[in-house]
């Protein structure tokens, strides 16, 4: 009965168990950094109080946080400008050719390509801009930046408490820890700590490669929005399998409306391939040399089984679940190795934990 009233506790409260779990995960990945910063930055030679450091790390994930939305959100804005005022003109320069060959393709078999006019698109994209479905993305959007602020405020304050007094997360966990099972709870914090620890440094550090890997190859090719598109295509690495593909998505797009009224043929087509093929390489260099080197103490799971955990995350909380999803199923597997071990599908899922 005790386990069914804390479960329907927690489902009520899970967004207050969301932000205390996010709060927890940074302040695992910051230890470590808190512990130098006590070790290195002093006043002459007396340690600055705790709350000057957790201050610290808080401005700087702020920083981090405005310093990205910096790089991408201003070109967006203005490839969105860009696009609400593309001309009849620079659409036909641009599409006419490709979509007259198209019209032709399709009447070969009977099909109306008039569907696929420049001027049947351009109409199409103009009525969709004007109806009340674009006021509601819109408000949508904002929305979304509503919420996204208030999650990241509500994490951020716990995680100056978290920093701030060292080891309240572990009083809290004790405060709910029944007394017969505290030395595993114990011993389960040390491995979370541990090993999350490596993961998101790991992952900071995947993000940078990555990222390096496209704005390297984009520069060389000479793409305009290298850096916003490396940017993006960094973050968006660390949803599994789906995240490559989603940056391609962005970068083809990105580059598309940077070339708008040039030629499709002799110009955009060839610009998109040579973006697609920095891609592929910044891709087979991650999979093949980078992601190894840097995951290769982390926790292996087996592509399936980290396919559908993605797949869980997006389910239950959309972007952000897929984005947090690996490491939430490392947090699990902790707990389940210690305290369900006698089930043989936990034995299997947490092999190597």
């Amino acid at each position: 009965m005790a386990i069914v009233v804390i479960l329907i506790a927690a489902w009520f409260l899970r967004s207050v168990i969301a932000y205390f779990l996010v709060a927890a995960l940074i302040n695992f990945i910051a230890a470590p950094l808190m512990a130098g910063m006590e070790k290195n930055v002093k006043w002459g030679k007396t340690p600055l109080p705790r709350w000057v450091y957790a201050l610290g790390i808080i401005i700087f994930l702020l920083t981090s946080v405005f310093g990205l939305l910096r790089l991408i959100i201003p070109p967006l804005l203005e490839q969105a400008d860009r696009i609400s005022n593309i001309s009849n003109e620079d659409l036909k320069s641009s599409f006419g050719a490709p979509l007259s060959d198209l019209q032709h393709y399709l009447g070969t078999w009977g099909i109306d390509g008039q569907l696929f006019s420049a001027e049947k698109l351009k109409q199409d994209f103009m009525r969709w801009v004007q109806s009340t479905d674009i006021h509601n993305a819109v408000e949508g959007v904002l929305s979304g930046v509503s919420i996204a602020g208030g999650w990241i405020f509500s994490v951020l304050f716990i995680t100056f408490f978290f920093l701030k007094e060292k080891f309240l997360l572990y009083r809290l966990i004790h405060t709910l820890t029944p007394d017969n099972v505290e030395p595993r709870m114990q011993k389960v914090l040390r491995a979370i700590q541990d090993l999350l620890g490596k993961y998101f440094r790991s992952v900071l550090l995947q993000i940078l490669v990555f990222g390096s890997y496209i704005f390297i190859g984009l520069s060389i090719v000479g793409e305009p929005y290298a850096l916003t598109i490396a940017v993006f295509c960094g973050l968006i690495n660390l949803i599994s399998y789906i995240g490559p593909a989603l940056g391609l998505s962005f970068a083809l797009l990105f580059s598309i409306g940077g070339h708008i009224g040039a030629d499709f043929y002799t110009s955009i087509m060839p610009h998109l391939m040579e973006v697609a093929t920095v891609f592929i390489v910044a891709i087979l260099l991650d999979n093949l040399v980078s992601y190894p080197l840097i995951f290769s103490n982390s926790l292996e799971v087996h592509p399936l089984e980290l396919f559908f955990v993605v797949l869980a995350g997006f389910q239950m909380a959309g972007l952000g679940g897929m984005i947090v999803a690996a490491p939430v199923y490392t947090m699990l597997r902790i707990i389940a190795k210690e305290f369900f071990q006698g089930f043989d599908v936990i034995r299997s899922i947490t092999r190597g934990v």
